[in-house]
């Protein structure tokens, strides 16, 4: 049997020193046992280089068969796996913010709404672009205007940070934006995020109707997270959910879709429960009743007091801050644990010390681990609400 092979077990392939011995082996069948293989010897180096060759290859047929699995897949490659499962990447969304434009005439200004290229621009201190999001003509001294940001994910927006007039115009004397952003972008949906949604998506098809249920909430377009919560009792439980009803929590998507899947697939005489409620039109003309309830975004703030390991090493709280800030995101009724948060700051910079710290909701009375209040909760982080003292 050849050493490169796929049998039930799966795909088998051979290590780097595999390839090596086996080239060593073959030189000295050519030119006889005496030949020189060692790695610093000319037929030495020239192996190891027919060696990387061959590894190189192995590693691409390694990554061309685990790109067949949703579960090994990365990028598009994923991205074509999960759609067979009716599954698309959530994309990154933009950040709105409110600017207050000041200027000495009436000034027409062309928005994204025109589509052609040519929007008035604006940007923060760091550089970020913002486009003036709807065409529309200002009047004399200050005219609040919505712009969105030109790049697509989660740029922070601080009061006060957006005062650059990219695209200069005549009329216009200065921006200033009063406040933070009307609406915080998102980046795109990670490999990991996405692999568990589709994992959970492929529970549509189950007996069990509530993982069914959740299942298919998790598969909508714009979902980022849904929770089916179920009271079988004959009493209304701890939570507020009445006897033999479901509670259905999504956070994204459009109430339609959230409407038609739980209509779809809920147990007939089954009660529901939530804030929200949208009409299905059923065949006979007749309007349905939909209840559930979209997650409720609750600020969660970090504070980390941490210093350095080594006293040439110096401690950057702008990166410590954007690490945390990649590194932890929460669904719906999840817990915040401030042990994960202080070990994406040791994978972020190994020589950082985490001495004291914790999360809290209210930004003080700081604790080690904070489960939200209810269950239809979500914690939501921002660069604002996460502090870092160097000490």
């Amino acid at each position: 049997m050849t050493s490169n092979y796929i049998d039930i077990t799966g795909l088998h392939l051979q290590s780097l020193a595999d390839i090596v011995v086996e080239l060593e082996d073959g030189f000295k069948t050519i030119y006889g046992t005496d030949v020189n293989v060692d790695p610093n010897s000319p037929d030495g180096q020239m192996i190891n280089l027919f060696a990387q060759a061959k590894i190189d290859i192995l590693d691409l047929i390694s990554s061309v068969y685990g790109s067949f699995s949703p579960t090994s897949a990365i990028g598009t490659a994923l991205d074509q796996r999960c759609a067979i499962n009716g599954v698309t990447r959530q994309a990154a969304t933009h950040t709105t913010v409110a600017v207050i434009v000041e200027t000495d005439q009436i000034v027409a200004l062309r928005g994204l709404s025109e589509g052609d290229g040519n929007y008035f621009t604006v940007a923060d201190d760091a550089g970020n672009l913002f486009y003036l999001t709807t065409s529309a003509s200002t009047g004399v001294g200050n005219t609040t205007m919505n712009f969105t940001a030109a790049e697509a994910g989660a740029i922070e927006v601080s009061p006060n940070s957006i005062q650059t007039i990219s695209t200069i115009t005549y009329g216009v004397l200065s921006v200033d934006n009063a406040g933070g952003a009307l609406v915080a972008g998102i980046g795109e949906e990670t490999d990991a995020d996405l692999r568990l949604r589709r994992a959970f998506s492929v529970a549509n098809p189950s007996s069990g109707y509530r993982i069914g249920l959740e299942g298919a909430l998790l598969a909508l377009d714009g979902v980022a997270d849904a929770k089916v919560y179920e009271n079988y009792t004959d009493t209304t439980d701890a939570d507020g959910i009445p006897p033999h009803s479901i509670w259905c929590v999504t956070d994204g998507g459009t109430a339609a879709e959230i409407a038609e899947q739980i209509y779809l697939r809920r147990n007939a005489g089954c009660g529901m429960t939530g804030a929200e409620t949208e009409n299905v039109t059923e065949l006979s003309g007749a309007l349905f009743p939909i209840k559930y309830s979209e997650a409720d975004h609750v600020d969660l703030y970090i504070d980390l007091t941490v210093t350095s390991l080594l006293s040439t090493h110096a401690i950057d709280d702008d990166f410590i801050k954007q690490a945390v800030f990649d590194a932890i995101s929460y669904g719906i009724n999840e817990t915040a644990d401030y042990s994960a948060i202080c070990s994406a700051v040791k994978l972020a910079d190994p020589y950082a010390v985490i001495t004291d710290g914790g999360v809290s909701e209210k930004n003080s009375d700081f604790h080690p681990y904070l489960a939200p209040d209810t269950i239809d909760q979500v914690w939501d982080v921002s660069l604002a609400k996460i502090t870092v003292t160097v000490v």
